[in-house]
């Protein structure tokens, strides 16, 4: 496998943006190694993580005015923020502003540069995870009052926020972001409650994998298929930032993180080398789904894997792996039970 050479430069991004994803996208479908050989796919991934956050700064630069960027700093969310992201990974993101700086007024820009990343491969989140929605911007006091709102009323949708704000990362110099991340994380490794609501109500159930019948392929036209995305890779991944935040481990990547929580001792008879290479696994599949799909113009349905499309070996891989997942799954519900006199 080639990989690419990593372009940052803002102009070149702006000339040469399709032309780049299209050589990521070719070069991650050019690894032909067995399912488990993720050796090549590490170097393709580790380079990409690069492009991709070199993208976002080029459209920000691009797209919006000075006086915007000067008065808001962007904070990746999500795989973005993990270094997870993939060629088709959604564009999540926050803002946090001065306090002068009024949505109305920076809003033009922000829909500009999200139509800019379009064809670099970044599609709009679909929960609008976005720095458009007010619930994504704002300066320090407006962030600490929602947190403060959400621990307060702690339904499942707020808690679900609360959590999504901890994958977050600044892509340029934000002071101000650190008090918000830390009060995120607080809140919620004192609350027994949302780490049972994570566990039960975010996790529980969700891994596509049956005891008896093996993976759980779903029927779509004259095809199975499989949600790499909802039925793998997020229930490890908020698995693994749920033991993290209990047990006090700062990294962000979920590698990084099953590793810390290995050293802990907190992943009970699971080894984390096995979560690890499930994670690869599972990156390395949906990778190259997404690639074939951006390359034929498909941007949508692209977490869905069709049973037609794995060998045998990626079939028994996929059954391998996700028997791991679901031991993690199984963990974690076991780890946060409900606490007594919550309803």
């Amino acid at each position: 496998m080639m990989v690419p050479g990593c372009v940052t430069n803002a102009g070149d991004i702006r000339e040469r943006g399709e032309d780049l994803q299209r050589a990521w996208c070719e070069s991650v479908l050019q690894d032909d190694g067995p399912p488990d050989d993720t050796a090549a796919f590490r170097r393709w991934f580790e380079g990409y993580q690069v492009q991709r956050r070199a993208f976002v700064l080029a459209g920000w630069a691009e797209t919006v005015s000075p006086d915007v960027r000067r008065r808001a700093r962007l904070v990746a969310l999500g795989s973005l923020a993990r270094g997870e992201d993939l060629p088709q990974s959604d564009l999540d993101f926050a803002l946090v502003t001065t306090a002068d700086l009024r949505l109305a007024d920076a809003a033009p820009d922000i829909e500009r540069f999200v139509r800019w990343m379009g064809p670099m491969g970044f599609a709009p989140c679909m929960g609008n995870v976005m720095g458009a929605n007010p619930r994504w911007f704002g300066p320090t006091g407006a962030w600490t009052a929602r947190i403060q709102s959400y621990a307060e009323f702690p339904d499942w949708a707020n808690v679900r926020y609360l959590y999504m704000t901890v994958d977050a990362l600044p892509l340029d110099d934000a002071p101000d972001w650190a008090p918000v991340a830390a009060r995120v994380r607080d809140v919620i490794a004192g609350s027994a409650f949302m780490k049972w609501q994570m566990a039960h109500l975010g996790i529980r159930g969700t891994v596509g994998f049956r005891a008896l019948r093996g993976v759980r392929w779903e029927a779509s036209g004259a095809d199975m298929v499989f949600h790499i995305k909802d039925r793998f890779l997020a229930p490890m991944v908020h698995a693994l930032r749920l033991l993290s935040l209990h047990h006090g481990v700062d990294a962000l990547g979920s590698v990084d993180r099953a590793a810390s929580l290995g050293r802990l001792g907190a992943l009970g008879d699971l080894q984390p080398e096995a979560i690890v290479q499930a994670l690869w696994f599972g990156w390395r599949l949906r990778a190259r789904h997404h690639a074939e799909c951006w390359l034929r113009g498909q941007r949508d349905s692209v977490d869905l894997v069709p049973r037609s499309s794995l060998s045998p070996a990626w079939q028994e891989a996929l059954h391998e792996h996700l028997r791991t997942a679901q031991a993690l799954e199984r963990l974690v519900c076991r780890r946060f039970p409900k606490p007594r006199g919550s309803r």
